[in-house]
């Protein structure tokens, strides 16, 4: 059985291991992974085999449409005609779309990686049942992040 303990912070994993081994765990059982927060920035436009389900061309159409519109009728009090500022305000809210959603990408991304902050992993083989309750109520006292258990033998 493995015990996988996620922690954010390296100074928590340090009490937990230094409890554990305390317990007599065999140091040669337990395994560090450091983590990195891999997260890039998107794909600005989706292709065919890959879509991560934002679409900028809600807002790029729907402001585009707004500023055509708007375009249309103030420009048929100025010189250049409806038609030419029609264009002209489609090109603007469409660009004002399209930034404006870049935007709200890049934020919700940076906040999704401040909230993915997970530092440290490190996994225990336990033999029994009683080590893995030992090592999870150790776990838990050090504000494990997440605590996962892998048995092989029971059969799901």
């Amino acid at each position: 059985m493995h015990v996988f303990a996620a922690f954010e912070s390296t100074e928590y994993v340090e009490l937990a291991v230094g409890e554990i081994l305390e317990n007599d765990f065999p140091q040669d059982k337990i395994v560090f992974v450091e983590m990195n927060n891999e997260e890039n920035d998107r794909r600005l436009l989706d292709t065919i085999n890959y879509s991560d389900g934002v679409s900028f061309s809600d807002t790029t159409a729907t402001l585009g449409a707004i500023g055509m519109l708007l375009g249309v009728i103030y420009g048929s009090i100025l010189y250049v005609g409806p038609v030419f500022m029609g264009l002209i305000g489609l090109l603007v809210g469409g660009f004002l779309g399209f930034f404006w959603d870049k935007r709200r990408v890049k934020q919700r991304l940076h906040k999704r990686k401040k909230e993915i902050n997970i530092r440290t992993l490190f996994i225990i083989q336990c033999q029994t049942y009683e080590q893995v309750k030992l090592v999870k109520g150790i776990c838990r006292k050090y504000f494990v992040s997440y605590l996962g258990l892998h048995d092989p033998s029971s059969k799901k």
